[in-house]
């Protein structure tokens, strides 16, 4: 399978025409992320399941984090949790999500989270929240939207 990349914000009419008058909507993009649950300070997460290798998550300007999907693998503790933001406010997107069990949701509940988006790209990092994993490595999908004004050009 082909994997194309573009620099345009994904937007759709659900099927309708632009002359119809619908309002076109973002698409919400997801990225597999992984870190080390058990780090005292914000480091960078990384694009796939590990949380040493791969590329770094940056992401993009006016970026609306939307959830975060736990796939699990953080380990020990009690009912662990992690905080999902950036270097200058490490809990800014996702204040204490699940670390260990898979399918849990966490809703973008940080300060960074507006409905206009990010201001521009930056690094989204991981750490340890406020009920520390002995190990393992959180993995989870990161969801969110590019922000659009709805207009029609």
């Amino acid at each position: 399978m082909a994997t194309t990349t573009f620099q345009g914000i994904v937007r759709s009419y659900g099927g309708a025409t632009k002359e119809s008058g619908v309002t076109p909507a973002g698409v919400l993009q997801s990225v597999v992320i992984s870190f080390n649950p058990t780090s005292a300070s914000a480091t960078a997460a990384r694009v796939g399941t590990s949380a040493t290798v791969g590329n770094i998550f940056v992401l993009p300007a006016g970026a609306v984090p939307v959830s975060f999907v736990s796939l699990g693998g953080a380990t020990g503790g009690t009912n662990p949790t992690v905080d999902i933001g950036t270097a200058a406010d490490d809990d800014g997107f996702f204040n204490e999500a699940d670390a260990d069990t898979k399918g849990t949701i966490t809703g973008a509940n940080g300060a960074l989270v507006t409905g206009t988006g990010i201001a521009a790209a930056v690094t989204v990092t991981g750490k340890v929240g406020a009920s520390a994993a002995t190990g393992g490595t959180t993995t989870g999908i990161f969801n969110f939207v590019v922000y659009s004004d709805g207009s029609n050009t």
